[in-house]
């Protein structure tokens, strides 16, 4: 590690390989000389507004206000991963420990995905997973490649979230029905609830109303599912989550932990989140924390682990049921399933849309994508259970490796695998004065520039050790771990 940092730093050093670290058509930035890294786009500190680094706003990105995006960084905690903690069964030496552990490491990752966006100047995921992987100019068809499999695998890991959360429902709501009803069969259930569903799935982004209140409303259910659940323990009344025994091989104590600080669209919150709230022109006046997404992010996590300590609690100390668990189940049951169906739309709305012919396009106003995904996720949910069983292990395996793996894998390419990017002179020219020829060899050949590129290589480099350190923890110990155990768990049970 530090062998290769130390000849990354080298290289800036000498005139022949800063032609390659700054290109040829380079310009001069002014750096003061109390230069501390606080303004600069290459800073690890939580600075969301930087007048150095101007990340474009996408339009598939719509401004959200901060309690809307603190809304979505919190809604994915508190799902079906929640939702399972009672049933885990580990004891209190393993389950706080490793409730806290994921907690931690979700608020990391999630930093890790803003630190990424800020040092490449991307705000879209695909665009930071390309510019890792395929920095250099060209490879337009390798480009293109890249982006077609993280959209895929992008939408995929969405649907499977649809799908099981719909699967896991009808699963608990089709017993309710089966006595007073029992014509109700977990198909026509289906239709049912993906007739109510529709309307809430049609929103175009995350910032429809219907979108926003099928989620602030899936957090009012959980609110109210977790209270039942405490009243339920409280008189020996909880009994074990239906739910839990559909689902596949690697869902299990540790691993249920993990998927319940799993989330995901990261990226995209941020950028919702600069373009909802723009940067003050003093740069004397304080921004409020709620403008910090940082700040959203340890929040949420917060919040979170807030509700999950009690129900881990109650999963390592579980009482005898008494008489009254029949009386209160039917709520608990009812408030988790409406907690997953709620929680459905925001998921659809970030999918991305599925390819459709140009002449039905043009000929309807109808959304025929959005219609297709819905239709696709109702098929999927009414699967046979061998196939759900499956489909659930794919989907914890995709989350957790969108979640933890991958921002650690993409940190650890760029930063020593790569060549760092230029600070005082970008490889994008701005202004007419540095684009002749004598600028550009200006740039590159004045040794104070030199000298102060390698100063703040190094300084930034130094900072950065310690988030090193946790990536590389994170990449190695949690994310190799998890594999082999994955592995393991699979083989075994084949």
């Amino acid at each position: 590690m530090s062998a290769s940092r130390r000849s990354s730093v080298s290289s800036i050093s000498s005139v022949s390989s800063t032609h390659s670290l700054v290109g040829p058509e380079s310009r001069l930035v002014l750096v003061h000389d109390n230069f501390d890294g606080d303004d600069n786009a290459l800073t690890f500190e939580d600075s969301d507004y930087d007048d150095n680094f101007q990340v474009p706003v996408r339009t598939s990105s719509p401004p959200l206000s901060p309690s809307l995006v603190f809304l979505y960084l919190l809604s994915p905690h508190l799902k079906l991963g929640a939702l399972l903690l009672p049933n885990v069964g580990l004891s209190l030496k393993i389950g706080l420990p490793a409730l806290f552990l994921f907690a931690v490491l979700s608020a990391f990752a999630r930093q890790i995905w803003f630190m990424l966006a800020r040092y490449v100047r991307q705000d879209d995921l695909t665009d930071v997973v390309v510019d890792v992987f395929v920095r250099s100019r060209g490879k337009t068809t390798m480009k293109k490649t890249l982006k077609i499999i993280v959209l895929f695998g992008s939408g995929i890991l969405r649907i499977l979230l649809s799908v099981i959360f719909t699967r896991v429902s009808i699963g608990l709501l089709t017993p309710l029905f089966s006595g007073d009803f029992p014509f109700i069969t977990p198909t026509i259930l289906s239709v049912i609830v993906g007739f109510f569903l529709l309307p809430l799935c049609l929103g175009q982004s995350l910032s429809s109303k219907l979108v926003v209140y099928s989620t602030w409303a899936s957090i009012v259910t959980f609110v109210l599912w977790f209270f039942c659940v405490t009243y339920a323990y409280s008189h020996r009344a909880l009994e074990v989550d239906n739910a839990w025994l559909r689902m596949g091989a690697l869902w299990q104590g540790i691993a249920t932990i993990a998927y319940a600080f799993a989330s995901s669209n990261t990226l995209a919150l941020h950028a919702s989140l600069r373009a909802g709230v723009r940067p003050s022109s003093s740069a004397a006046q304080k921004r409020p924390l709620s403008h910090s997404f940082k700040f959203l992010s340890v929040l949420s996590v917060s919040i979170a682990l807030l509700f999950s300590i009690p129900l881990v609690i109650f999963a390592a100390l579980p009482n005898r049921l008494s008489l009254q668990a029949s009386r209160v189940q039917p709520f608990i049951v009812s408030l988790n399933a409406a907690t997953l169906l709620l929680g459905v739309p925001s998921i659809l709305v970030t999918v991305p849309k599925v390819p459709v012919f140009k002449r039905i396009r043009w000929r309807t106003s109808v959304p025929v994508s959005r219609l297709a995904v819905f239709a696709i996720v109702l098929m999927l949910a009414n699967v046979p259970a061998s196939v759900n069983v499956v489909l659930s292990d794919i989907l914890i395996a995709f989350a957790l490796c969108a979640t933890y793996f991958l921002p650690a894998l993409l940190h650890i390419i760029n930063h020593f695998f790569r060549q760092p990017l230029s600070i005082v002179i970008p490889s994008q020219p701005s202004t007419p004065n540095t684009s002749s020829p004598v600028g550009r060899h200006s740039s590159v050949n004045d040794p104070l520039l030199l000298r102060k590129e390698q100063a703040l290589q190094k300084k930034q480099w130094r900072r950065r050790i310690a988030w090193d350190l946790g990536v590389w923890t994170l990449l190695l110990p949690v994310g190799g771990g998890g594999f082999a155990w994955a592995i393991g768990t699979l083989f075994s049970r084949w």
